[in-house]
């Protein structure tokens, strides 16, 4: 089976105008220790979240088209028709958060399940006899064989991993705003 790792397009900007900070006010972290932790404990925010408006980053004011998918933060960001598209597909994997963006609406795709990591085939990196990330990482098979968008918890939350199933969607409906790495763990 085919993993990719999601990243953004290369010089790309993100969508909204829109901090962690505002996030956390919403769904009222003061300490902002749930948006730092959530990540990795996948906690739903979903029950805290209210939908909210927000500003389109100044680069997209200017006529930029806006992505279809693109990053924020950890998280990604969907037009509506990209919702439309993904929704059964990763409902189960995530959830949504509706925020109108200029009176158009977006969803924020929060991902809440992790991929097992195949030990067998993973190849941690050392410097000086010091752990210090991965050479190579792998997925066990059965672990993401009906995952479409996943982390890993060896890896860090701070990326996000996809099967072919979301590539070939992704693909087929012409979306733009994401790049599908073969190499998991290229820091570039």
């Amino acid at each position: 089976m085919k993993i990719y790792r999601l990243k953004p397009i290369e010089n790309s900007i993100e969508v909204l105008d829109f901090s962690l900070l505002d996030l956390a006010d919403i769904i009222g972290d003061e300490d902002l220790s749930l948006i730092r932790r959530q990540p990795r404990t996948n906690e739903s925010l979903v029950a805290k979240w209210q939908e909210t408006q927000c500003n389109l980053a100044s680069a997209y004011k200017n006529g930029n088209p806006v992505p279809d998918v693109s990053y924020w933060g950890t998280y990604l960001i969907m037009s509506m028709m990209a919702y439309e598209l993904f929704k059964s597909q990763l409902e189960n994997e995530g959830e949504f958060l509706p925020i109108n963006v200029e009176s158009v609406q977006m969803y924020i795709f929060v991902p809440l399940i992790f991929g097992k990591e195949d030990l067998s085939r993973t190849v941690k990196h050392f410097e000086d006899g010091y752990e210090c990330g991965l050479e190579q990482l792998s997925f066990d098979a059965d672990s993401v064989a009906n995952k479409s968008i996943f982390k890993s918890l060896l890896y860090g939350t701070h990326a996000l991993f996809a099967t072919e199933k979301f590539k070939l969607k992704f693909e087929q409906a012409g979306f733009n705003g994401l790049e599908f790495d073969t190499d998991l763990v290229s820091a570039f």
